[in-house]
Protein backbone atom coordinates (compact mmCIF):
# COMPACT_ATOMS: atom_id res chain seq x y z
CA UNK A 1 0.00 0.00 0.00
CA UNK A 2 1.40 3.33 -0.93
CA UNK A 3 1.74 6.33 0.82
CA UNK A 4 -0.94 8.56 -0.98
CA UNK A 5 -3.56 5.02 -0.29
CA UNK A 6 -2.66 5.02 3.70
CA UNK A 7 -3.74 8.51 3.75
CA UNK A 8 -6.92 8.21 2.05
CA UNK A 9 -7.82 5.11 4.27
CA UNK A 10 -6.52 7.43 6.95
CA UNK A 11 -9.29 9.90 6.40
CA UNK A 12 -11.95 7.63 5.60
CA UNK A 13 -11.69 6.09 8.92
CA UNK A 14 -11.17 9.64 10.63
CA UNK A 15 -14.27 10.12 9.39
CA UNK A 16 -15.88 6.79 10.57
CA UNK A 17 -14.57 7.87 13.97
CA UNK A 18 -16.08 11.64 13.89
CA UNK A 19 -19.62 10.23 12.44
CA UNK A 20 -20.02 7.71 15.02
CA UNK A 21 -19.38 10.06 17.90
CA UNK A 22 -21.12 12.79 15.92
CA UNK A 23 -24.39 10.05 16.38
CA UNK A 24 -24.06 8.86 19.14
CA UNK A 25 -23.84 11.78 21.46
CA UNK A 26 -26.95 13.26 20.62
CA UNK A 27 -28.26 9.72 21.77
CA UNK A 28 -26.72 10.05 24.87
CA UNK A 29 -27.79 13.27 25.99
CA UNK A 30 -31.25 13.02 25.04
CA UNK A 31 -31.60 9.55 26.63
CA UNK A 32 -29.38 10.14 29.65
CA UNK A 33 -30.99 8.99 32.96
CA UNK A 34 -31.69 11.83 35.82
CA UNK A 35 -29.57 11.09 39.30
CA UNK A 36 -32.33 9.18 40.97
CA UNK A 37 -32.86 6.78 38.00
CA UNK A 38 -31.82 2.99 38.78
CA UNK A 39 -30.23 0.76 36.37
CA UNK A 40 -33.47 -0.72 34.48
CA UNK A 41 -34.28 3.26 34.11
CA UNK A 42 -31.05 3.14 31.72
CA UNK A 43 -32.13 0.77 29.81
CA UNK A 44 -34.70 2.43 27.03
CA UNK A 45 -34.17 -0.34 24.37
CA UNK A 46 -34.62 -3.57 26.11
CA UNK A 47 -36.42 -5.70 23.80
CA UNK A 48 -33.45 -5.10 21.43
CA UNK A 49 -30.78 -5.69 23.56
CA UNK A 50 -32.35 -8.41 24.77
CA UNK A 51 -32.29 -9.90 20.92
CA UNK A 52 -28.57 -8.65 20.48
CA UNK A 53 -27.68 -10.52 23.67
CA UNK A 54 -29.24 -13.69 22.66
CA UNK A 55 -27.18 -13.26 19.45
CA UNK A 56 -23.92 -13.07 21.14
CA UNK A 57 -24.39 -16.09 23.57
CA UNK A 58 -25.16 -17.98 20.21
CA UNK A 59 -22.00 -17.00 18.90
CA UNK A 60 -20.36 -17.43 22.46
CA UNK A 61 -21.75 -21.25 22.66
CA UNK A 62 -21.12 -22.41 19.10
CA UNK A 63 -17.94 -20.63 18.67
CA UNK A 64 -15.84 -18.34 20.93
CA UNK A 65 -16.56 -20.85 23.88
CA UNK A 66 -15.07 -23.90 21.77
CA UNK A 67 -12.33 -22.29 20.58
CA UNK A 68 -10.94 -20.85 23.56
CA UNK A 69 -11.47 -23.82 25.88
CA UNK A 70 -9.34 -25.65 22.90
CA UNK A 71 -6.59 -22.87 22.85
CA UNK A 72 -6.69 -22.95 26.92
CA UNK A 73 -6.13 -26.70 26.72
CA UNK A 74 -3.43 -26.37 24.05
CA UNK A 75 -1.26 -23.56 24.68
CA UNK A 76 1.38 -23.41 27.54
CA UNK A 77 0.75 -20.38 30.75
CA UNK A 78 4.18 -19.25 29.29
CA UNK A 79 2.90 -18.77 25.70
CA UNK A 80 -0.34 -17.27 27.43
CA UNK A 81 1.40 -14.87 30.06
CA UNK A 82 3.61 -13.32 27.39
CA UNK A 83 0.36 -12.95 24.57
CA UNK A 84 -1.39 -11.34 27.50
CA UNK A 85 1.60 -9.19 28.58
CA UNK A 86 1.83 -8.05 24.41
CA UNK A 87 -1.39 -7.73 23.70
CA UNK A 88 -2.08 -5.42 27.07
CA UNK A 89 1.70 -3.22 25.63
CA UNK A 90 -0.68 -2.72 22.40
CA UNK A 91 -3.19 -1.09 24.19
CA UNK A 92 -0.68 1.62 26.18
CA UNK A 93 -0.78 4.33 23.51
CA UNK A 94 -4.61 4.77 23.85
CA UNK A 95 -4.21 4.35 27.97
CA UNK A 96 -1.44 7.37 27.16
CA UNK A 97 -3.47 9.24 24.98
CA UNK A 98 -6.71 9.14 27.00
CA UNK A 99 -4.95 10.31 29.96
CA UNK A 100 -3.49 13.08 28.26
CA UNK A 101 -7.27 14.49 27.08
CA UNK A 102 -8.27 13.66 30.67
CA UNK A 103 -5.47 15.97 31.90
CA UNK A 104 -4.80 13.12 34.56
CA UNK A 105 -1.11 14.21 34.74
CA UNK A 106 -0.29 11.09 37.28
CA UNK A 107 -1.90 8.39 34.56
CA UNK A 108 0.03 10.57 31.82
CA UNK A 109 3.11 10.27 33.33
CA UNK A 110 2.76 6.38 34.73
CA UNK A 111 1.69 5.34 31.54
CA UNK A 112 4.69 7.14 30.20
CA UNK A 113 6.61 5.26 32.40
CA UNK A 114 5.41 2.01 31.96
CA UNK A 115 5.19 2.07 28.25
CA UNK A 116 9.13 3.02 28.33
CA UNK A 117 9.81 0.23 30.56
CA UNK A 118 7.91 -2.86 29.12
CA UNK A 119 9.54 -1.68 25.81
CA UNK A 120 13.23 -1.10 26.00
CA UNK A 121 13.53 -3.77 29.20
CA UNK A 122 10.12 -5.75 28.07
CA UNK A 123 10.50 -6.21 24.36
CA UNK A 124 6.72 -5.55 24.51
CA UNK A 125 6.07 -9.11 25.85
CA UNK A 126 7.34 -8.76 29.66
CA UNK A 127 6.28 -6.59 32.65
CA UNK A 128 9.44 -4.91 34.42
CA UNK A 129 6.97 -2.17 35.31
CA UNK A 130 4.80 -3.51 37.17
CA UNK A 131 7.65 -5.26 39.38
CA UNK A 132 8.69 -1.54 39.45
CA UNK A 133 5.72 0.20 40.97
CA UNK A 134 3.96 0.71 37.48
CA UNK A 135 0.80 -1.23 36.95
CA UNK A 136 -1.42 -0.14 34.45
CA UNK A 137 -3.87 2.48 34.58
CA UNK A 138 -6.35 1.21 31.90
CA UNK A 139 -8.75 4.25 30.62
CA UNK A 140 -10.52 4.59 27.64
CA UNK A 141 -12.36 7.92 25.20
CA UNK A 142 -15.62 6.72 26.93
CA UNK A 143 -14.03 7.40 30.33
CA UNK A 144 -12.84 11.11 28.17
CA UNK A 145 -16.05 11.52 27.00
CA UNK A 146 -17.50 10.89 30.79
CA UNK A 147 -14.80 13.83 32.02
CA UNK A 148 -16.15 16.23 29.80
CA UNK A 149 -19.68 16.22 31.08
CA UNK A 150 -20.88 13.36 28.77
CA UNK A 151 -23.70 11.69 29.78
CA UNK A 152 -23.90 8.05 29.69
CA UNK A 153 -27.31 7.62 27.54
CA UNK A 154 -28.72 4.65 27.37
CA UNK A 155 -27.49 0.72 27.78
CA UNK A 156 -26.95 -0.86 24.83
CA UNK A 157 -26.16 -4.31 23.63
CA UNK A 158 -24.21 -4.36 20.60
CA UNK A 159 -23.39 -7.16 18.15
CA UNK A 160 -19.83 -8.26 18.62
CA UNK A 161 -19.54 -5.72 21.41
CA UNK A 162 -21.56 -6.49 23.50
CA UNK A 163 -22.76 -4.32 26.62
CA UNK A 164 -22.23 -0.99 26.35
CA UNK A 165 -23.68 2.67 26.47
CA UNK A 166 -24.24 5.17 24.08
CA UNK A 167 -21.12 7.19 25.18
CA UNK A 168 -19.34 4.43 24.86
CA UNK A 169 -20.26 3.46 22.11
CA UNK A 170 -19.05 6.30 20.81
CA UNK A 171 -15.60 6.39 22.30
CA UNK A 172 -14.85 2.40 20.42
CA UNK A 173 -14.13 4.41 17.43
CA UNK A 174 -12.31 7.26 18.61
CA UNK A 175 -9.65 4.24 20.69
CA UNK A 176 -9.47 2.15 17.39
CA UNK A 177 -7.39 5.44 16.44
CA UNK A 178 -5.27 5.38 19.35
CA UNK A 179 -3.77 1.62 18.52
CA UNK A 180 -0.71 1.30 16.78
CA UNK A 181 -2.22 -1.47 15.00
CA UNK A 182 -4.24 0.59 13.14
CA UNK A 183 -1.38 2.11 11.58
CA UNK A 184 0.96 -0.69 11.24
CA UNK A 185 -1.81 -2.25 9.14
CA UNK A 186 -2.13 0.69 6.77
CA UNK A 187 1.14 1.25 6.34
CA UNK A 188 2.55 -2.51 5.32
CA UNK A 189 -0.38 -3.35 3.27
CA UNK A 190 -1.12 -5.92 6.59
CA UNK A 191 -4.76 -5.63 6.38
CA UNK A 192 -5.75 -8.22 8.75
CA UNK A 193 -3.52 -7.55 11.50
CA UNK A 194 -5.50 -5.42 13.68
CA UNK A 195 -8.51 -8.14 13.16
CA UNK A 196 -6.21 -10.72 13.58
CA UNK A 197 -4.63 -9.89 16.80
CA UNK A 198 -8.80 -9.01 17.48
CA UNK A 199 -9.56 -12.54 17.20
CA UNK A 200 -6.77 -13.76 19.36
CA UNK A 201 -7.54 -11.68 22.11
CA UNK A 202 -11.15 -12.45 22.31
CA UNK A 203 -9.91 -16.02 22.75
CA UNK A 204 -7.27 -15.32 25.07
CA UNK A 205 -9.38 -13.15 27.36
CA UNK A 206 -12.47 -15.74 27.38
CA UNK A 207 -10.00 -18.20 28.49
CA UNK A 208 -9.03 -16.32 31.18
CA UNK A 209 -12.48 -15.66 32.45
CA UNK A 210 -14.07 -18.85 31.40
CA UNK A 211 -15.63 -19.95 34.73
CA UNK A 212 -16.40 -15.78 35.60
CA UNK A 213 -17.71 -15.67 32.22
CA UNK A 214 -19.85 -18.76 32.11
CA UNK A 215 -21.29 -18.04 35.47
CA UNK A 216 -22.95 -14.41 34.23
CA UNK A 217 -23.99 -16.01 30.75
CA UNK A 218 -25.25 -19.32 31.49
CA UNK A 219 -25.33 -19.67 35.28
CA UNK A 220 -27.63 -16.57 35.94
CA UNK A 221 -30.92 -16.76 36.33
CA UNK A 222 -31.89 -13.57 34.24
CA UNK A 223 -28.34 -13.29 32.47
CA UNK A 224 -29.44 -10.32 30.80
CA UNK A 225 -30.49 -8.31 34.11
CA UNK A 226 -26.95 -9.83 35.63
CA UNK A 227 -24.72 -8.60 32.58
CA UNK A 228 -26.71 -5.06 32.95
CA UNK A 229 -26.70 -4.70 36.32
CA UNK A 230 -22.40 -5.60 36.82
CA UNK A 231 -21.27 -3.43 33.63
CA UNK A 232 -23.38 -0.65 34.71
CA UNK A 233 -22.37 -0.49 38.12
CA UNK A 234 -18.69 -0.97 36.98
CA UNK A 235 -18.69 1.26 34.35
CA UNK A 236 -20.33 4.33 37.04
CA UNK A 237 -17.37 3.29 39.41
CA UNK A 238 -14.81 3.69 36.62
CA UNK A 239 -16.79 6.84 36.12
CA UNK A 240 -16.59 7.87 39.70
CA UNK A 241 -12.59 7.11 40.34
CA UNK A 242 -13.87 4.52 42.52
CA UNK A 243 -12.23 0.89 42.51
CA UNK A 244 -9.85 -0.43 39.89
CA UNK A 245 -9.65 0.58 36.09
CA UNK A 246 -9.67 -2.71 34.50
CA UNK A 247 -12.84 -3.07 32.41
CA UNK A 248 -15.08 -6.15 32.89
CA UNK A 249 -13.58 -9.83 30.43
CA UNK A 250 -14.57 -8.56 27.75
CA UNK A 251 -16.34 -11.31 25.36
CA UNK A 252 -17.30 -9.74 21.96
CA UNK A 253 -14.57 -7.14 21.64
CA UNK A 254 -10.91 -6.10 22.33
CA UNK A 255 -10.73 -3.76 25.25
CA UNK A 256 -7.14 -4.38 25.40
CA UNK A 257 -5.92 -5.26 22.71
CA UNK A 258 -4.58 -4.17 19.48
Amino acid sequence: MNAAAARSRFRHLARAAILAVGLALPIAACSAPGPRDGLAAADKVEPFNRRMLDGNKRMDTYLVRPVSRAYGAATPDLVKLLLTNGLSHLSLTGDLANHILQANVDGTLKTLGRLTLNTVMGAGVLDPATEMGLPRSQTDFGLTLASYGVPEGTYLVLPLIGPTTARDAAGFAVDRMFRPTTYLGMVSGADGLAPGLTAVNIVNQRDQNFDLIDEVLYGSEDSYITLRSVYLQRRRSQVAGEGSTETLPDIFDDEEDN
